[in-house]
């Protein structure tokens, strides 16, 4: 990362600088450190995934690269834009699928595509074509699906509209924060597909608790605990890294 960084034009998609979050305790309870010094570097068309436990900091890290919470320390840069700084110019290129679905229930399906399309500066036929295609890669044009009210949708129905949401209007960089929960194994297969589709030409940022999932999309993977990345590299070095720490 610190080579990296000396470089004007890095033509890495995202590089975090020793990142950090702290939430303060109150009346006394002591301060939580969510993310301890986070530092990598992402390029175009690769997939990072991020493993770990429940309260290893995972979501944390999405949330100040997504502008959701401010660092307590450290930076980031998407496209060279600062988190700090720049995240109106980050938004434009940026793609989301939260951990848990932020849907308009008296929406259908295609009326969320066309809304988030929009504010990716789709319009006309581009956004047509767009909308069908996000609604094709995650099977929502079967059965009338499209243009249902999600609040007729089933849990992995609405979790399906959320990935397309992240891809539409080429995103360059996506955060994807457990993407398949929820899913049976025929939806969650068809997704990965639309996953691996997708990252040829943008970084993506998945959190996971399966393997089978971070093995299947992800180029590199680490493994996250109590806020520090524990290993880096490819899927392969990463098992291998594990059967050497939990063998007898």
């Amino acid at each position: 990362v610190d080579q990296v960084l000396q470089q004007r034009n890095s033509g890495y998609a995202v590089v975090c600088d020793d990142l950090k979050k702290v939430y303060h305790g109150k009346d006394g309870n002591p301060d939580k450190y969510a993310v301890r010094g986070l530092s990598l570097a992402l390029p175009y068309g690769e997939c990072l995934g991020i493993l770990g436990p429940n309260g290893a900091g995972k979501s944390s890290f999405i949330s100040m690269m997504i502008g959701f919470s401010k660092p307590t320390s450290g930076n980031a840069f998407v496209q060279d834009f600062s988190i700090h700084t720049d995240m109106e110019n980050i938004y434009n290129s940026m793609g989301v699928c939260p951990q848990n679905d932020m849907l308009w229930e008296m929406l259908t399906g295609r009326e969320h595509l066309q809304f988030y399309g929009r504010l990716k500066s789709l319009s006309g036929s581009a956004l047509d074509l767009a909308v069908e295609e996000s609604l094709r890669s995650v099977n929502l044009l079967l059965g009338g699906a499209a243009d249902k009210q999600v609040r007729k949708y089933s849990g992995g129905m609405k979790r399906r509209l959320s990935i397309a949401i992240s891809l539409i209007g080429d995103a360059k960089v996506v955060y994807m924060d457990e993407p398949s929960t929820g899913l049976d194994p025929a939806s969650r297969k068809s997704l990965w597909t639309a996953v691996k589709q997708a990252k040829q030409d943008r970084a993506i940022i998945l959190t996971t608790h399966s393997m089978e999932e971070a093995e299947v999309l992800c180029d590199r993977l680490c493994i996250m605990v109590d806020g520090r990345l524990q290993c880096i590299g490819r899927p392969k070095e990463v098992y291998d890294h594990v059967d050497i720490m939990t063998s007898p």
